[in-house]
Protein backbone atom coordinates (compact mmCIF):
# COMPACT_ATOMS: atom_id res chain seq x y z
CA UNK A 1 0.00 0.00 0.00
CA UNK A 2 2.82 2.49 1.02
CA UNK A 3 4.75 1.91 -2.29
CA UNK A 4 1.43 2.61 -4.45
CA UNK A 5 1.16 6.05 -2.76
CA UNK A 6 4.81 6.34 -2.86
CA UNK A 7 4.47 5.96 -6.59
CA UNK A 8 1.34 7.90 -7.18
CA UNK A 9 3.06 10.79 -4.57
CA UNK A 10 6.48 10.90 -7.50
CA UNK A 11 4.31 10.52 -10.89
CA UNK A 12 2.66 14.04 -9.37
CA UNK A 13 6.01 15.81 -8.07
CA UNK A 14 6.94 14.69 -11.42
CA UNK A 15 4.18 16.39 -13.60
CA UNK A 16 4.65 19.61 -11.04
CA UNK A 17 8.24 19.77 -11.73
CA UNK A 18 8.85 18.84 -15.22
CA UNK A 19 5.32 20.00 -16.69
CA UNK A 20 3.47 18.17 -19.91
CA UNK A 21 6.47 16.35 -20.54
CA UNK A 22 7.45 14.17 -17.43
CA UNK A 23 3.66 13.06 -17.91
CA UNK A 24 3.64 12.13 -22.02
CA UNK A 25 4.69 8.58 -21.85
CA UNK A 26 1.60 7.91 -20.11
CA UNK A 27 -1.10 9.92 -22.42
CA UNK A 28 -2.64 7.89 -25.67
CA UNK A 29 -1.08 9.89 -29.00
CA UNK A 30 -3.88 9.37 -31.88
CA UNK A 31 -2.47 11.09 -34.65
CA UNK A 32 -6.10 12.54 -35.41
CA UNK A 33 -7.54 13.80 -32.59
CA UNK A 34 -7.44 16.76 -30.50
CA UNK A 35 -5.65 19.30 -33.28
CA UNK A 36 -5.01 22.61 -31.70
CA UNK A 37 -5.09 25.44 -33.62
CA UNK A 38 -2.07 26.91 -33.25
CA UNK A 39 -3.33 30.56 -33.48
CA UNK A 40 -5.76 30.46 -30.46
CA UNK A 41 -3.22 28.58 -28.11
CA UNK A 42 -0.79 31.80 -28.88
CA UNK A 43 -3.28 34.17 -27.91
CA UNK A 44 -4.26 32.16 -25.03
CA UNK A 45 -0.79 32.44 -23.95
CA UNK A 46 -0.14 35.70 -24.70
CA UNK A 47 -3.28 36.62 -21.86
CA UNK A 48 -1.88 33.63 -19.52
CA UNK A 49 1.39 35.97 -19.96
CA UNK A 50 -0.05 38.93 -19.60
CA UNK A 51 -2.04 37.32 -16.85
CA UNK A 52 1.42 36.75 -15.07
CA UNK A 53 3.07 40.15 -15.38
CA UNK A 54 -0.02 41.81 -13.78
CA UNK A 55 0.03 39.53 -10.68
CA UNK A 56 3.86 40.05 -10.44
CA UNK A 57 3.20 43.58 -10.57
CA UNK A 58 0.21 42.91 -7.42
CA UNK A 59 2.99 40.75 -5.70
CA UNK A 60 5.66 43.99 -5.94
CA UNK A 61 3.29 46.48 -4.93
CA UNK A 62 1.70 44.30 -2.04
CA UNK A 63 5.19 44.15 -0.61
CA UNK A 64 6.15 47.39 -1.08
CA UNK A 65 2.52 48.31 0.84
CA UNK A 66 3.54 45.60 3.27
CA UNK A 67 7.13 47.68 3.86
CA UNK A 68 5.76 50.99 4.12
CA UNK A 69 2.78 50.21 6.80
CA UNK A 70 6.02 48.43 8.64
CA UNK A 71 8.03 52.12 9.24
CA UNK A 72 4.01 53.55 9.93
CA UNK A 73 4.11 51.04 12.35
CA UNK A 74 7.43 52.12 13.73
CA UNK A 75 7.21 55.88 13.33
CA UNK A 76 3.54 56.05 14.50
CA UNK A 77 4.85 57.53 17.89
CA UNK A 78 1.68 56.20 19.69
CA UNK A 79 -0.81 58.30 17.54
CA UNK A 80 -3.96 56.03 16.78
CA UNK A 81 -5.14 57.59 13.75
CA UNK A 82 -1.68 56.68 12.49
CA UNK A 83 -1.90 53.41 13.83
CA UNK A 84 -5.04 52.29 12.17
CA UNK A 85 -4.38 53.96 9.48
CA UNK A 86 -0.69 51.55 9.01
CA UNK A 87 -3.03 48.64 10.20
CA UNK A 88 -5.24 48.90 7.08
CA UNK A 89 -2.66 49.06 5.37
CA UNK A 90 -0.83 46.02 6.38
CA UNK A 91 -4.48 44.44 6.42
CA UNK A 92 -5.01 45.46 2.65
CA UNK A 93 -1.31 44.89 1.52
CA UNK A 94 -1.49 41.64 3.16
CA UNK A 95 -4.64 40.56 1.01
CA UNK A 96 -3.52 41.86 -2.33
CA UNK A 97 -0.08 39.40 -1.32
CA UNK A 98 -2.31 36.62 -0.69
CA UNK A 99 -4.50 36.74 -3.72
CA UNK A 100 -1.41 37.43 -6.02
CA UNK A 101 0.00 34.40 -4.73
CA UNK A 102 -3.27 32.23 -5.31
CA UNK A 103 -3.96 34.10 -9.03
CA UNK A 104 -0.33 33.21 -9.57
CA UNK A 105 -1.07 29.47 -8.36
CA UNK A 106 -4.42 28.83 -10.37
CA UNK A 107 -2.53 30.89 -14.14
CA UNK A 108 0.04 28.15 -13.57
CA UNK A 109 -2.36 25.20 -13.02
CA UNK A 110 -4.23 26.14 -16.36
CA UNK A 111 -0.78 26.64 -18.42
CA UNK A 112 0.12 22.75 -17.29
CA UNK A 113 -3.46 21.40 -18.58
CA UNK A 114 -3.25 23.46 -21.65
Amino acid sequence: MKTTIKKYYCLLLAGLAYGKGALAQFQAVNPGENQVDLESASNFNNVLHTANVALALVFILSIALLLVSGVYFITAGGDENVLENAHMMWRLAALGLGLALVGYIVVNVIKFFI
